[in-house]
This record gives structure tokens, C-alpha cells and sequence, in this order.
């Protein structure tokens, strides 16, 4: 026993707490638990689902929160639940403390810190898995697990999703946001179909290849460079960038999309870019995961070392 904890009541250190502190009553865990996973998904219901208990149980566990610290911790709306600002103080205590319990029951089991990403199929493929070994390196002793979405909508509210690699502007609410590198737009194709491009106007008697159904990344760069007689909505449909660099480099036609999405192919001459017009079309790519997560030290580190290897 400490010499603090044998003299509890008076000239203990700065900073902590006598024995009296620590033992006086205070809300259930499992109450703090209730509270949190309202807080992140927004409604009682889903956080009852989520914790395998009763819509009343989850209610009553955070009216008893409410009750202890004599003040609201949401606002209800029929939309949800939002914090109130004494909910979003006792928030974030409550997820520091339910985080350093949960890492220290995993080091007493010998369990491994394991950390699960999303993100979009083409980005995992020819942005993140040239890393991987880095990446892995980097985060030592966590374990990663990887899986694929074509959706640009970062919820977390139906997996156990820790991070979610995102294409977008970076404004979405409950989240943090982390920019990772700016998307640029420039065609690409087989050398051969190159040769045949002299100028972007002959771009009007070639096959268009679109990575998704609204046209919007050919519309933005024949924009961006004043092309007004190509028409940027003709050619072929695809449902994800990865499977229009494969048609280009099978010389289906001409693929438009950012160039670190095909660097390898670039580099080893399958597919080229045949014009030098590069176009910023206000997205991003982010990575983003729940407010309340931002302090978890894996989440850091995985936030820091992706920033680090988007740096060009």
C-alpha cells in the first residue's frame, strides 16, 4: 500500500486522489458504457441493439448518469440524440476511462491490439497495399484488417469499423476528418491509343471510360481545360476506378482518374497520360473515424503514419 493510500485524507500529492475519492459511489460502468454508445450512434435504440440489452435498460442507465450529475446529457430529437455540452465534457472522460480499463484487460489476456480500416477498393489496392509492409512495420504489435466499400458515406453506426478511408470534402458531422492528399484528375491510356491523341480534341472520336455513373470525373476535367465540344458523357460505365484502369489498359478506351490510383501501371508503361492537363476537382481523400475515438493510441498512430506516407 502507498503512503498515500495509508493517509488519505490530507497532503497527498498534486493530482491525485485520497482513498475516500476513489471509494465514494459513482455511476455504474456499465452505465458509462450505455452512455457512450448512445452518444456515438446517435439513438437508444441502437445502442441498446449494439449492447445486447433493452431499449429501457439503456434508458434508464443514462438517466441515472443524468440523475448523478444533475444536468442533461442530450438533447432528443426525433432525428436522434445529440450531446449537450456537460454531455460532451463527461464524453470524453468516459471514453478515456473505458479505454485504459479495455487496454489493460487486453494486456493482462495477452490479447492483440487489432485495428479494422475501410476504404474504397482502388485505393486499397494501388495506394495502401504498395505500403503495406511499411505500414505494418510501423504499427508494430496492432493488427491490421482491411476491408472494401464503394460507399463515400463514413458510418459507423452498423460495423466495427475503427477507421474509414473516405473520398470526399471532409465535412461530415460527429467525425474527425484527416486530410490525406487531394484528388487530381488527368486521362489515361495504352501508348498506342496515346499516339492517336494528338491534341485533347480527338478525345471526341475516342471511347470515354467512366468510373462511376455520374459522369462527373470526365465532366470536370473536360471543364477544367475548356473542352466544351467533347462531350464528356458518352463511352463506357464502370463501378469503381480499378476496373476502368483495367479496361484502359486493355485498350477499351480512355480512363480519367488520379494518377497515384495507377502509378504502377504508369510506371511500367501499360498505361500513359497522354496530355499534361491535370485537374483538381475538390476532393479528397481523408481518413476518418468517431470523435470520440481521436485519443485511442492506435487511432493516432494509424492517423499519423498515413498522413506521413501520403506526403509527396
Amino acid at each position: 500500500m502507498s503512503e498515500q493510500s495509508k493517509n488519505p485524507q490530507a497532503g497527498y500529492a498534486t493530482g491525485t486522489y485520497p482513498l475516500g475519492d476513489l471509494t465514494r459511489p459513482l455511476p455504474s460502468l456499465a452505465g458509462f458504457q450505455a452512455f457512450v454508445a448512445a452518444a456515438s450512434l446517435g439513438s437508444v435504440s441502437k445502442a441498446a441493439d449494439h449492447l445486447c440489452r433493452t431499449q429501457g435498460a439503456v434508458s434508464r442507465q443514462i438517466q441515472q448518469l443524468e440523475a448523478h450529475y444533475q444536468c442533461a446529457l442530450f438533447v432528443r430529437h426525433a432525428s436522434g440524440l445529440a450531446l449537450t455540452a456537460e454531455g460532451d465534457t463527461l464524453l470524453a472522460v468516459a471514453v478515456h476511462v473505458l479505454t485504459q480499463l479495455v487496454q489493460h484487460a487486453d494486456i493482462q489476456h495477452g490479447a492483440t491490439s487489432v485495428i479494422t480500416l475501410r476504404l474504397p477498393s482502388t485505393f486499397a489496392i494501388r495506394w495502401l497495399l504498395p505500403r503495406l509492409a511499411e505500414i505494418n512495420n510501423a504499427l508494430g504489435e496492432t493488427e491490421l484488417r482491411i476491408s472494401t466499400s464503394a460507399d463515400d458515406v463514413p458510418d459507423f453506426t452498423k460495423s466495427d469499423v475503427d477507421a474509414i478511408v473516405v473520398r470526399g470534402t471532409g465535412q461530415w458531422a460527429g467525425v474527425e476528418a484527416v486530410p490525406l492528399f487531394a484528388e487530381t484528375l488527368t486521362p489515361m491510356c495504352t501508348p498506342a491509343l496515346a499516339a492517336t491523341l494528338r491534341s485533347v480534341a480527338d478525345l471526341a472520336d475516342a471511347t470515354l471510360l467512366h468510373p462511376g455513373p455520374g459522369h462527373a470525373e470526365w465532366c470536370c476535367w473536360v471543364d477544367g481545360v475548356g473542352a466544351a465540344q467533347i462531350n464528356a458523357r458518352q463511352g463506357l460505365v464502370f463501378d469503381t476506378l480499378e476496373l476502368t484502369l483495367t479496361a484502359a489498359a486493355e485498350g477499351h478506351g480512355v480512363a480519367i482518374g488520379d494518377p497515384r490510383m495507377a502509378q504502377e501501371r504508369l510506371n511500367a508503361g501499360s498505361l500513359v497520360t497522354p496530355f499534361r492537363e491535370v485537374v483538381r476537382n475538390g476532393a479528397s481523400y481523408f481518413l476518418v473515424y468517431p470523435s470520440q475515438r481521436a485519443a485511442q493510441p492506435k487511432i493516432r498512430a494509424l492517423a499519423d503514419l498515413l498522413v506521413r506516407l501520403a506526403q509527396p
